[in-house]
């Protein structure tokens, strides 16, 4: 027979018999999870479809902390965005990749689905913690929000007592004892002698507020978000003594719910402007202004040990007719790049050849908000 020829039909039939009985390959569950542990949040939703266990796994608590463990500590952050509130008159959300803006000269930018309906009204991005956005509403509740998941859940209201000149500080983490995450409301009430600061921690595991301990006696947030760190929120306050006040940080013990005093390094106080706060590759961080000429960053690399203070970087400002000040730090990159934002736009810093790039976001421009979040599957809803 030729052996070009074609197969007689009765071995076509046999082959496409044999084919047809081949078992399908088998993997064993625990290579599914590993392999299903390290795709984006995009692909697993997509692949809730495929069959009822994949269902089962995905929406199960154990592999929802698996994927949120590997997607939180992925080298080449590919699993980490930011999301930009827009400077319009309305009320515009976008979302891009982070690995994106390091890397490449243009970003894409997802325009965001804001689950409350307030076109006019700019709410205050509270913070993020393992994918869970916080929004203040009015200051006067919050909305616990996963944008890769596209769910969310509002808080009751704070029920306090507003009058001109209050303030409300959040901050928004997780208690790790409990497993619930908790978002603080620091309520301030200027009287004529002092600041009266009331404490009330909304628990998501019961949709509710309740007080604790007020904020300690003197001390007064400043108008800012509280940073999550090693289980702890820690906010930039005000100590009042007699006619003069010093800047400080109050620490709060998420699980405990005690307060303690975190002491900043020695820094140049006399020639810097009022320090804030951040995070960076989760530790906490202290940034100011020194002499109008640098924006100096501080880690501290173990939490509340004032000697692991470091000196992370200063930069340099460009020549600045308007005077604006550097917004972040956001992001660090591995080969220290730094992610921050100036006159309304996102500008990268490098300060191995103290150079500037500027990452052109596609269909974006303008931005008064920013925040670094990881795409998990943790829902604000109760399962």
């Amino acid at each position: 027979m030729d052996r070009t020829s074609p197969l007689p039909p009765s071995s076509v039939q046999k082959q496409q018999g044999m084919s047809e009985s081949l078992p399908l390959p088998f993997l064993p569950d625990e290579l599914v999870v590993e392999i299903l542990s390290r795709l984006p949040v995009k692909s697993l939703l997509q692949f809730r479809c495929v069959c009822k266990s994949w269902m089962s796994l995905i929406y199960d608590p154990y592999f929802m902390k698996k994927h949120l463990h590997l997607s939180s500590r992925s080298t080449h952050f590919t699993h980490h965005r930011i999301i930009l509130s827009a400077t319009t008159a309305e009320f515009h959300l976008k979302s891009c990749s982070l690995s994106s803006l390091f890397n490449n000269l243009s970003t894409v930018c997802d325009e965001l689905n804001y689950p409350v309906k307030n076109k006019f009204r700019h709410d205050g991005i509270v913070g993020s913690c393992n994918g869970l956005l916080c929004f203040a509403i009015k200051g006067d509740c919050v909305l616990l929000w996963n944008p890769s998941i596209r769910v969310s859940k509002k808080s009751p209201p704070l029920g306090n007592n507003w009058r001109p000149g209050c303030f409300t500080a959040f901050g928004l983490g997780y208690d790790h004892v409990n497993e619930d995450y908790k978002v603080v409301a620091v309520f301030c009430d200027p009287s004529e002698y002092f600041i009266e600061c009331k404490v009330k921690v909304y628990s998501m595991a019961t949709n509710s507020w309740r007080k604790i301990q007020d904020f300690p006696h003197g001390f007064s947030p400043f108008q800012n978000s509280g940073k999550f760190v090693s289980g702890t929120l820690n906010w930039a306050a005000n100590h009042s003594i007699g006619s003069s006040s010093l800047w400080v940080i109050v620490s709060l013990d998420l699980h405990k719910e005690t307060y303690r005093e975190v002491l900043p390094p020695d820094y140049e106080k006399e020639d810097c402007s009022t320090p804030g706060l951040g995070v960076l590759q989760g530790c906490l961080c202290m940034n100011y202004d020194y002499k109008k000429t640098h924006f100096v960053v501080w880690m501290m690399k173990d939490y509340g040990a004032r000697e692991s203070w470091v000196k992370l970087v200063s930069i340099p400002y460009v020549p600045n007719p308007e005077n604006f000040s550097y917004s972040g730090p956001y992001y660090i990159s591995e080969n220290g790049e730094v992610l921050l934002m100036f006159e309304f736009d996102l500008i990268l810093y490098n300060p191995r050849d103290n150079s500037f790039k500027y990452p052109k976001i596609e269909s974006g421009k303008g931005w008064f908000d920013a925040e670094v979040y990881v795409e998990t599957l943790v829902s604000p809803m109760k399962h």
